[in-house]
């Protein structure tokens, strides 16, 4: 690393020659910010400086719900070095903005008008020449409060009685009704899906067996290693951002709604962010500083503390009421669900997260009869949004935890209950969507290889086979819980560290278990993602597009897919950041969606300019484009390969200057929304999670020797890149397993901190780690993988806790706590 510094130029130069040496689509190489990355030269919003600006910090609410009487900001504007000061004073004049925002609901204003409804929800903001000058006006401005009846659990929030967060409803925003669901009355819900297939009714009735099982996730925080920030600049009735969003394009629609300004007349510019996982994916602090930067006609930066990440966003709370009907081989035809999201005092994404998880419930499995409902509701809490796997985590903890418990019923192998349920091809989900390129089977039988799973590792047949009970017996349906404690695993069993890389066979705490998981979840359907590319009179291509480059390599992927289209090196490409004055619409940067959907408009760009070259180049030549062959960044007539031209040279000798070209993905889908019957998924991803554990009886630990993550990723354009991500998703779902949660007190968070917020450190990555990527690339197309892996992990987790030691947890995080509870009460 200390020769690398040393010599920049030649640092660069082996970073270039690597790159050249391989091939484009296949081939892991490097990422294209690589040397910036090793040399810290990346540039973040966080970095950004310009003359004049200022810092803003927000004073925030510490009542759950409150009245806001009054809000004096008198003593803070007459401190020296404060610029603006915001309170909801400024917010009193429509015809000049509209303050009331959000991104599905407009249930959110830019701070607080009438009333505050979660601890932290802000109340007036402050720009100042530095962060301490702020920080001393935020402790002058004098609000007073009248405190009112708080709730912060979804059945809470439902009573009839129960205090109402928005009242009146407040609008949908316009085109969205239809993922929100029909929800109408005084009441704290903001959000229904509705699945429905078949007769559940009658497949309960048909059933053999009916199990009711309720599981509970808690709020997490995101934890990006880079705060959100935010700088504002208004200037000649302009204003500009740069933000560390994840969808720049739907940012500036919003603002120039808010603002009352045509779209041209606000740019959002994004640099590479330092992690997002669906915190940055609404707006945020844009609002504030924008009004801020108007005030004080100066820029304006606001960068949050880590405390305050988590008063801004989290993962949806959940609990998940699972109803299955079953039949006595373990054929699933019935399953019915209520799910409800705590989506906290505003709605955000909620909706769309109760209908994404909602699409997820049945899983991976043909089941005829399904009645689903999602619900997300509203909560004196900090507000929910995107996260992660976009409420899949939450129903996969749910209903691959319950199909363990269904085979320990049925005295069945879980992997046998999977495989005889899981869809194939000709299958249809739910949704009535036919579905196709399903790789289940080689999913599951390398997940099984791989931890060499046998059925014997599931703790009630291991108990089964330690008490002498006969085939008949074990196939018998039993009620919910576990058989009483054997001492099997004391004797060198499955369960017992005794096996290979245990304690020899001499008794010990430690006690392993394995478990595999399936899950299946879908990709945004419909969505939009458009692409321009510029190749220039040298020969080199510029890729525009809005996608976000966040950690993920998304710029490296899409410069591999032009330079594949175009036929040029990879070196020649270079991607650009987001920009909305240059760059074409994305949707947004998320759901695993930006390969398949921005790669297709990329690569429609850059054939369009290959094709451009051609023609041209058949003039030049005095030839037929057919006659032609474009490899390499160079044009040459087939069978003659001495008569071509570099790609550079038909651009220049054409006189064109440039040659562009223009690429869209256009995904259509839609679901009826009292049925959720439709097209709900252009692809659906696939994932199985394998692990082994081992539980110390005595301490109640938990330690993950091994976990091997499977997903299906069509064609990978980088596999190193599809490694790392999959390796993020285990370890992120790993937290969530084992230790991540959010822990209020009357609706304020107490571990905002990481030092009492627990997220996964280096010794808690499992010693024998593996990414097992399927790929089919015959078919040419590429499917999302960025965060298909994380759900099936909590529950493979637990399931595994399972098979170890007989303690069934059904709400997260599995903590020594919890599982020493359980054995203690039933030793």
């Amino acid at each position: 690393m200390k020769q690398a510094l040393a010599n920049r130029d030649g640092g660069r130069a082996s970073f270039d020659r690597l790159r050249t040496s391989v091939g484009p689509v296949g081939q892991s190489v490097p990422v294209v910010d690589a040397y910036e990355r090793v040399t810290g030269q990346v540039g973040y919003v966080l970095n950004v400086e310009l003359p004049g600006m200022l810092a803003g910090r927000i004073l925030r609410s510490p009542h759950p719900h409150a009245r806001v009487l009054r809000v004096d900001a008198s003593r803070a504007e007459r401190l020296p070095g404060v610029v603006a000061v915001l309170t909801r004073a400024d917010l009193e004049h429509p015809e000049a903005l509209t303050p009331r925002y959000g991104r599905m609901l407009c249930d959110q204003t830019i701070v607080a008008v009438d009333r505050v409804r979660f601890v932290g929800d802000p109340v007036a903001a402050v720009a100042a020449v530095d962060e301490e000058v702020a920080d001393e006006a935020l402790d002058l401005i004098e609000v007073d409060y009248e405190p009112l009846p708080a709730v912060f659990e979804v059945d809470e929030a439902l009573r009839p009685d129960a205090p109402l967060l928005h009242e009146p409803r407040p609008e949908v925003q316009p085109g969205l009704g239809h993922l929100a669901g029909a929800v109408a009355g005084a009441n704290n819900l903001c959000g229904h899906f509705k699945l429905r297939r078949g007769d559940v009714e009658q497949g309960f009735a048909q059933a053999d067996f009916v199990f009711e099982d309720t599981f509970r996730s808690p709020a997490v925080q995101h934890v990006s290693l880079e705060p959100h920030v935010t700088v504002a600049q208004y200037e000649g009735g302009r204003l500009t951002l740069w933000s560390s969003t994840q969808m720049p394009h739907a940012i500036r629609a919003q603002m120039a709604t808010m603002f009352h300004l045509p779209q041209s007349k606000v740019r959002v510019i994004v640099h590479t962010l330092g992690g997002g996982y669906g915190a940055k994916g609404s707006l945020r602090l844009e609002p504030i500083a924008s009004l801020l930067a108007w005030k004080a006609r100066r820029p304006v930066k606001i960068v949050l503390r880590r405390a305050e990440e988590f008063v801004t966003v989290t993962k949806h709370a959940a609990t998940v009421h699972v109803k299955t009907g079953v039949m006595r081989d373990g054929t699933l035809v019935a399953r019915q669900m209520a799910t409800y999201f705590n989506t906290g005092a505003y709605a955000d994404i909620g909706p769309l997260v109760a209908r994404n998880g909602g699409l997820a419930m049945v899983g991976p499995y043909r089941v005829p009869h399904v009645k689903i409902d999602s619900y997300a509701v509203w909560t004196n809490l900090v507000p929910a949004g995107a996260f992660r796997g976009f409420g899949v985590p939450q129903a996969a903890w749910a209903y691959e935890s319950q199909m363990d418990m269904i085979a320990e019923r049925l005295g069945m192998d879980p992997l046998e209950l999977r495989r005889r349920n899981v869809v194939h091809d000709g299958d249809r989900h739910p949704s009535g969507q036919e579905l196709e390129d399903l790789h289940f089977d080689e999913l599951i039988e390398g997940a099984v290889a791989s931890v060499a799973w046998q059925p014997g590792d599931a703790w009630w047949l291991r108990q089964a086979a330690a008490g002498g009970q006969d085939e008949s017996r074990s196939r018998q349906a039993r009620p919910s819980g576990r058989q009483p404690r054997e001492a099997a695993a004391l004797k060198g069993g499955p369960g017992s560290a005794a096996e290979p890389g245990g304690q020899g066979g001499r008794e010990t705490s430690k006690r392993r278990g394995k478990a595999v998981t399936v899950i299946m979840k879908s990709t945004l359907t419909p969505s939009t993602s458009t692409a321009s590319a510029k190749l220039n009179e040298d020969g080199s291509l510029d890729v525009a597009t809005s996608s976000v480059e966040m950690g993920q390599g998304a710029t490296t992927a899409l410069a591999q897919l032009a330079a594949e289209a175009a036929e040029l090196p990879y070196q020649r490409v270079r991607v650009s950041e987001p920009d909305t004055d240059v760059t074409p619409y994305d949707q947004q940067t998320s759901s695993s969606r930006t390969t398949f959907s921005m790669g297709t408009a990329v690569a429609q760009a850059a054939r369009e300019v290959k094709r451009q070259v051609l023609e041209l180049a058949a003039g030049l030549l005095e030839v037929g484009v057919d006659d032609l062959v474009a490899r390499n960044g160079r044009v040459e007539v087939r069978g003659a390969p001495e008569r071509g031209l570099d790609y550079g040279e038909v651009v220049r000798k054409g006189r064109r200057g440039n040659l562009l070209g223009q690429g869209a993905c256009v995904t259509k889908g839609g679901l009826d929304p009292e049925t959720g019957q439709g097209f709900a998924s252009v692809h659906w991803h696939q994932a199985t999670a394998a692990c082994e554990v081992e539980v110390d009886t005595e301490t109640g630990k938990i330690e993950v020797l091994k976990f091997d993550s499977g997903a299906f990723a069509g064609r990978m354009v980088n596999p190193r890149l599809c490694e790392l991500q999959t390796e993020g998703n285990t370890l992120f779902g790993l937290g969530q397993a084992l230790f991540e949660e959010m822990r209020y007190e009357d609706g304020q968070v107490v571990n905002q901190n990481l030092a009492d917020y627990m997220i996964p450190s280096f010794k808690d990555v499992p010693g024998d780690l593996v990414s097992s990527i399927l790929e089919r690339a015959e078919r040419g197309e590429v499917h999302g993988i960025g965060e298909t892996s994380l759900p099936p992990v909590m529950a493979a987790i637990a399931n595994a806790v399972y098979n170890a030691v007989g303690v069934r947890i059904t709400d997260l995080p599995l903590t020594a706590e919890k599982v020493l509870a359980v054995l203690s009460a039933e030793s």
